[in-house]
């Protein structure tokens, strides 16, 4: 290994993501619409690629030499001109084609359950809330019969005391 795992990611975030980046800018900024294209199968690759080095990255690093150093020159490759859309077309897109009922579909039935469980943790929270208050209602209630028990003792014994 020549470069470093820092060195990768400071590299890698120079070229992978702050130059399309500025690219992605100045396409909108200046309507450039011929370069729409090309920069969005770009980022559809880049998020793939991350995606792959969150799930195989700690584990290929170290059977494949040089590992960071060819993944330095893959993200190279892709921000030169056009490769992202050869490579999206030819092999991206007919997967997407392919698959993309079961897709949706999963990704439909993910969505609808995690919105479901955000849901029921936003009112499980609510209901811990509230009962927290009726807690605290009824220990206040507590207090207030105690301080009055208390004066009434207090009361008596110094009624008590006043009589002898």
């Amino acid at each position: 290994m020549v470069i470093s795992f820092l060195t990768y990611r400071l590299l890698s975030i120079l070229i992978g993501i702050l130059y399309p980046l500025y690219q992605t800018y100045k396409s909108i900024k200046y309507q450039y619409y011929d370069q729409y294209q090309s920069l969005l199968c770009y980022w559809i690759l880049f998020s793939l690629f991350q995606i792959y080095e969150f799930l195989f990255d700690q584990i290929i690093s170290l059977i494949i030499p040089f590992y960071y150093e060819l993944k330095l020159f893959f993200i190279f490759w892709l921000t030169y001109k056009n490769i992202s859309q050869l490579l999206f077309y030819h092999f991206i897109l007919i997967y997407l084609n392919k698959y993309e009922n079961d897709i949706d579909y999963l990704f439909n039935n993910i969505i609808n359950r995690l919105t479901e469980l955000f849901l029921k943790f936003i009112l499980l929270i609510l209901n811990q809330q509230q009962t927290i208050k009726k807690i605290d209602q009824f220990e206040n209630q507590g207090d207030h019969i105690r301080l009055k028990t208390n004066f009434a003792a207090q009361s008596r014994r110094l009624n008590f005391i006043q009589r002898k």
